[in-house]
């Protein structure tokens, strides 16, 4: 019997097994999952940075209308007060506002009281800038409010008590605050390099004139 031809085609090649692609997929799970992760988190901490900043506006600006409303009180002081009770008071009505701003963040350590207070988080620093009235308290916390961790580098910053470029009076406040993302990565790599994800301190400052004129 003499054979012509065959209709058989050759096996380019072979399909992968399905313990394969398992293998496959579960190497990739991982690297999904942190992608997934680093959005959410992009996403988080884009939403915290948008609530400083609104809390360091409010701040600045409910001190400065504050600073503004008592101008009789900073130059007749009642008896018994003192310039370092006066400022202590301008400082706290923008930690209060800051505070109350900042209160849905997560790591917001705020207390509604009487008196309001954020003992942790955010961290809070006022300056009122003022030629004729030095504050004696500027760039130191409140009560009931601290100046955060070294972390914190703007909110222990050298501080002045200049006015602006205009010679116009102004409250600056300056706030802090420790972001943790949801997924804590902290390993090392060759070469001396290495990976950390974790706390993410944003710091915020901003500032209101005082409309005396």
């Amino acid at each position: 019997m003499i054979v012509l031809g065959s209709t058989a085609q050759p096996r380019v090649g072979r399909r992968p097994s399905r313990g394969q692609a398992l293998t496959e997929f579960a190497i990739m799970i991982p690297i999904l999952l942190v992608l997934l992760l680093a959005v959410a988190d992009f996403g988080r901490v884009f939403q915290s940075a948008i609530v400083m900043q609104s809390a360091v506006r409010a701040a600045a600006e409910a001190a400065a209308l504050e600073y503004l409303r008592t101008e009789e009180i900073r130059t007749s002081p009642p008896a018994g007060w003192s310039q370092s009770d006066y400022f202590d008071q301008i400082h706290e009505v923008a930690s209060v506002a800051a505070c109350q701003e900042a209160r849905i963040l997560p790591n917001a350590t705020y207390e509604g009281g009487p008196p309001v207070t954020c003992p942790t988080w955010p961290a809070v620093a006022v300056c009122v800038h003022d030629i004729d009235i030095v504050d004696t308290a500027c760039g130191t916390p409140t009560a009931g409010y601290t100046a955060g961790p070294a972390e914190c580098s703007a909110l222990t910053a050298t501080w002045s008590t200049a006015e602006d470029s205009q010679t116009n009076d102004y409250v600056e406040v300056r706030l802090c605050y420790r972001f943790t993302t949801i997924f804590n990565l902290d390993f090392d790599l060759p070469m001396g390099a290495g990976i950390s994800v974790g706390d993410i301190y944003l710091q915020n400052s901003g500032a209101f004139v005082v409309a005396d004129y």
